[in-house]
């Protein structure tokens, strides 16, 4: 069995300048410095699944994103498209309708936890668990706005069951899939001293796609079908 079933792949930033325009939004050179812009010291406690997504950051970059971002919107599908032909060979493709921001704090993690998880496991968990309800069939993207790595990173299992994590190594340029509704992921507090800002988003191939799946995300309350959680080209 491949032992690290995570792929890497680069992109043209000068056609996806995906870090240039979220950098635009908080007129900041360096997006690794994100944290500068906050004052409130309650972010350094470990996020919770249910505030990991409320800090002034997060709400910037979503009333950007709800607001006709045609700038975001378009790179995101034409993205989308690269990876449905470049990686996939297909013609047809359904992803999630919008992706996820996601900004790892010095001190602190991405992903928040729940109470009943191991203090050394906060928050680590496969998206098909009961707290998130994903579909088994969704593949898992993650497109890194910073370039980051060990605690600023995201521990994937490096097969189901292994009970073994590799840290992605995660490089302004690249984008990386893995396996995220059976293997176990999850991060550590980060410890840099820098922040790590990306974005994740889940493709579904138009073969593997079952609309008979009636789960909702915990999250947005959509279900898992086009038209809820999805779109399709």
């Amino acid at each position: 069995m491949e032992r690290y079933k995570v792929k890497y792949f680069s992109y043209d930033q000068k056609k996806f300048p995906f870090e240039k325009i979220v950098k635009d939004i908080y007129n900041i050179d360096h997006l690794n410095e994100i944290h500068l812009l906050l004052d409130k010291p309650e972010f350094n406690n470990l996020f919770t699944n249910q505030n990991d997504d409320t800090t002034l950051l997060h709400s910037m970059f979503y009333k950007k994103l709800n607001s006709g971002w045609k700038e975001f919107d378009n790179l995101y599908i034409e993205f989308v498209k690269m990876i449905m032909q470049d990686v996939f060979g297909e013609d047809s493709i359904i992803y999630q309708a919008s992706p996820t921001f996601r900004v790892q704090l010095p001190n602190n993690i991405a992903v928040g936890g729940n109470e009943k998880d191991l203090p050394e496991r906060y928050g680590w968990h496969k998206d098909t668990d009961d707290q998130y309800n994903h579909p088994f069939f969704e593949k898992n993207f993650i497109l890194p706005l910073t370039n980051s790595s060990d605690s600023a990173s995201v521990y994937i299992e490096t097969f189901p069951n292994s009970d073994e994590f590799i840290p992605a190594t995660m490089k302004v340029g690249e984008y990386f899939q893995f396996n995220g509704g059976e293997c176990i992921h999850g991060n550590k507090p980060n410890i840099t001293g820098k922040s790590r800002v990306s974005l994740d988003f889940r493709l579904v191939l138009s073969s593997d796609y079952n609309d008979a799946y009636s789960k909702a995300s915990k999250i947005t309350s959509k279900k898992f079908v086009v038209g809820g959680y999805y779109k399709k080209i």
